[in-house]
């Protein structure tokens, strides 16, 4: 099993780089060992001069030439092996030519051997091996005139090579395994790190980690938003969270004043949780928007008032059928004075809005599935006029249409016109209460910021007062005696079944209401006519 030269870590390049160097120290000391007077005939055991320094010099040049070829990186495993054996056959002469085995030449094999058993796969290893037993065998039964044998030593040798090889093959194998398992760690570790900075910054808490001296770690989106921080990286926490904080550690268990940057900001509750257990552990902070809170717990209240409401309605439907068809029995009787029949007629006209008021509930409640269409705006407005064709003419409604757009849109129609007539209906009523003339004015265009589509439905009227707006779309609140409170907010309700988003616009003089068309409905973006 061999290193992957092709790992950025370039391990086996350097393994490859001390091994030259050490060569090239080894191999000057061998040319300085042949090339000094006597140096060689009083040190080994029997020597030929001539031949040891011819062997010397060419190990020299070979150990340069890898030398260079290792600096550029030019090694690949072929060429590995191929070093290998030439450096050991020439170690290997300047053995045979020093003397033999008993010159100790045979145990600097042991590094060449091993360095093939670390870089080259096995089946090379083991021939490195076999050259480097091959020709310490050689050398010993066929040896150079005047020299001795010593066959056991080498068969040692020999059997050291294999050992070394096997050894260093099961070490290298094992290495590559746990560094594959602590890469693919390491890669796992990262990805959940990654997952969880993505979390934390899409949830709409804000969340700040700390140190515990107060420095930042960790800043999400929603964070920044509510403390209005405008820095790239900032790096302590703002004087008035961190005042907190301290109050905080002084008693973990008072009262957090809620914190607001300035008016143009939410109020924000803020709290405190160690990371640990220990003294100095890292702090997060929570950040809750206070308005989204009370939002969700009001959505919470109309969804239970809402089942609560329908199962009511329910009940008093049958009741007040009994009632209102006793009325009519009355109103039958012969004989019957003005006032009797002036109470009659109270009662008939209230079980008739009672009658209307249970109908809008139940409607509400058991809402039927969107059936969608695809149709333009223009083609929407143009249906809505068709239809109030003849309640136009009675009344003399004025409804005036401008830039209508020609995008095409996905929605249920007969709940977005329900919506629609319910606001033109109150645009024209509250047009005739200001100025005796039942008018009003549709018209589309673009949101700059986000690029929706909207349609404005804008009366002549005295508008909502700033104070009102806010409960404008809750269920019930009204400001005429004979309204049910029911109207905008079925039509809120009946917008959000359909993607659409609808609000009241307060830079108009008048009463103005939008509905913004999300992006998901548009179908195609057409030039406006």
């Amino acid at each position: 099993m061999a290193f992957n030269f092709s790992h950025p870590s370039y391990r086996a390049q350097q393994l490859l780089f001390g091994f030259g160097i050490f060569r090239l120290i080894l191999s000057t000391g061998f040319c300085v060992l042949a090339f000094i007077p006597n140096a060689a005939s009083g040190i080994l055991p029997s020597s030929n001069i001539e031949s040891l320094q011819y062997a010397t010099i060419a190990y020299l040049v070979l150990c340069v030439l890898g030398m260079l070829l290792t600096v550029n990186e030019q090694l690949t495993k072929t060429p590995v092996t191929v070093l290998l054996i030439t450096d050991l056959l020439l170690v290997m002469l300047i053995m045979r030519y020093g003397g033999g085995v008993e010159t100790g030449f045979g145990n600097l094999m042991l590094i060449g051997v091993g360095i093939g058993g670390l870089l080259l796969p096995f089946q090379q290893s083991l021939l490195v091996a076999a050259v480097a037993t091959s020709s310490i065998v050689y050398t010993e039964i066929l040896p150079l005139s005047g020299g001795s044998r010593d066959l056991l030593q080498a068969a040692l040798l020999g059997v050291g090579f294999f050992t070394e090889t096997i050894f260093l093959q099961y070490v290298g194998h094992r290495v590559k395994t746990t560094e594959q398992l602590a890469r693919a760690q390491a890669d796992t570790i990262l990805d959940l790190r990654h997952l969880n900075e993505l979390i934390v910054q899409r949830m709409r808490t804000g969340i700040i980690v700390i140190t515990n001296e107060g420095a930042i770690r960790l800043l999400n989106d929603a964070a920044r938003d509510l403390l209005n921080i405008t820095e790239l990286r900032p790096f302590w926490l703002t004087k008035p969270i961190f005042t907190r904080l301290e109050a905080w550690r002084t008693n973990p268990l008072t009262a957090i004043e809620p914190y607001q940057v300035d008016t143009d900001h939410p109020l924000v509750n803020v709290s405190f949780a160690k990371l640990q257990s220990t003294e100095f552990s890292d702090i997060i902070i929570f950040l809750e928007d206070t308005g989204r809170m009370n939002q969700q717990a009001q959505q919470l209240k109309l969804a239970s008032l809402g089942r609560l409401t329908a199962s009511i309605a329910h009940e008093i439907r049958n009741p007040l059928g009994a009632i209102s068809h006793a009325a009519q029995l009355l109103e039958e009787t012969p004989n019957l004075d003005a006032a009797d029949a002036r109470l009659l007629d109270i009662i008939h006209t209230h079980t008739l809005r009672v009658n209307n008021i249970i109908e809008t509930i139940l409607e509400l409640s058991r809402r039927r599935p969107a059936q969608l269409e695809t149709l333009t705006i223009r083609e929407l407005i143009e249906n809505i006029l068709r239809e109030r064709e003849m309640q136009t003419k009675m009344h003399n409604d004025i409804i005036e249409v401008e830039e209508l757009s020609s995008l095409s849109v996905e929605l249920d129609v007969n709940q977005v016109k329900q919506v629609l007539h319910n606001i033109i209906d109150n645009g024209l009523r509250y047009s005739e209460q200001k100025t005796g003339t039942r008018s009003l004015r549709i018209a589309t265009g673009v949101i700059t910021d986000t690029g929706q589509h909207y349609l404005d439905i804008e009366d002549q009227g005295a508008g909502v007062p700033d104070d009102q707006i806010k409960n404008l779309f809750e269920p019930f609140y009204t400001t005429e005696n004979s309204g049910t409170g029911l109207g905008l907010y079925i039509a809120k309700e009946l917008c959000e079944a359909n993607r659409l988003s609808l609000s009241y616009n307060d830079d108009k003089d008048g009463g103005c209401f939008r509905i913004a068309f999300s992006h998901t409905i548009t179908k195609v973006l057409a030039t406006k006519k």
